[in-house]
């Protein structure tokens, strides 16, 4: 049910328009189309992109072993990731929001991983 959810929200978000088209005297009618276009791509792949991390995640905790994984490397990555949602808090922008809060829980995840089963 949550992912259903998660789903209806995500599908209603891609219906709005840009936030800078208040001015649309200012934009061509292809250029608002570029614009709304260019929101709903970044925002599919802002979502889907953090998925990217995941056979890391699985493979550490499926064999309980992180060989070659890198806790400065990733913990680093969580580090400097913190910021941009910050950003988008700031700025209201939920593309931003979103990816980098699940970029942050599966950047985590990896994290959490090499502590428990690294060396």
């Amino acid at each position: 049910m949550i992912y259903a959810y998660a789903i209806v929200k995500t599908m209603h978000y891609l219906g709005l328009r840009h936030k800078h088209e208040h001015h649309e005297e200012f934009h061509t009618k292809h250029q608002s189309r570029y614009l709304v276009f260019l929101d709903k791509l970044t925002f599919v792949v802002g979502v889907i992109g953090p998925f990217t991390v995941l056979p890391q995640s699985i493979s550490i905790f499926r064999h309980h072993a992180a060989p070659g994984v890198s806790l400065a490397t990733w913990g680093l990555i969580f580090v400097v990731t913190f910021p941009w949602i910050l950003y988008g808090l700031a700025h209201k922008d939920k593309s931003i929001i979103v990816s980098f809060c699940l970029w942050e829980v599966m950047n985590l995840s990896v994290v959490i991983g090499v502590l428990m089963y690294g060396r």
